[in-house]
Parts: C-alpha cells; sequence; structure tokens
C-alpha cells in the first residue's frame, strides 16, 4: 500500500509539472501561439518586400513613373501647367 501511495504521488508531481512546468504543455500552447503571430507578419513582411522591390524596379527604369511620383509627391508642375490646390476639411477648422 505504502509503495503505490508514493508511486501514485510521484506520478501526480510529474503529471503536474509537465502541465504547468517551463517546458510543458501551457509553454508550448504560447509557443505556437507565437509562432503563428511570427509566420502571419513574416508573411505581410514579404509582401511588402516585394512591393517595395517593384517601386525601387520602376524607380530605377521607368521614368514616366518617376515623373509621376515628382508630381504627386512634390507637386511639381511642367511650365505650361496650372496647379489647382484645394484645401482639406482640416484646413478650414484652422
Amino acid at each position: 500500500m505504502g509503495l503505490s501511495l508514493i508511486l501514485g504521488t510521484v506520478a501526480v508531481a510529474l503529471a503536474l509539472n509537465c502541465l504547468s512546468g517551463p517546458r510543458g504543455a501551457r509553454d508550448l500552447i504560447v509557443l505556437r501561439t507565437d509562432r503563428a503571430a511570427l509566420e502571419a507578419q513574416l508573411r505581410r513582411l514579404t509582401h511588402d518586400n516585394a512591393e517595395l522591390g517593384t517601386i525601387v524596379q520602376r524607380l530605377r527604369s521607368d521614368d514616366r513613373y518617376i515623373e509621376r511620383q515628382i508630381r504627386r509627391e512634390l507637386g511639381f508642375a511642367r511650365p505650361d501647367e496650372l496647379v489647382y490646390r484645394f484645401g482639406d476639411a482640416t484646413d478650414a477648422e484652422r
């Protein structure tokens, strides 16, 4: 009787250690959740990197793309063009 009680206690202690220990099932669940989040972030960053690679390639080779970006971002215009600027709602409130 005493030996089975000791073995039962040891078995319960080992089971609790496996479930709640530093390398137990709870940590495994946390690690799997973290891994899924990191894989999703990797997919997003890979997609963003591909888009940026396309933009870099166009900036290196496409003069019309460069001109459109300069006009859009810097507001440049050709000498014979007239540019109209309309204020947005935040400008009207100031």
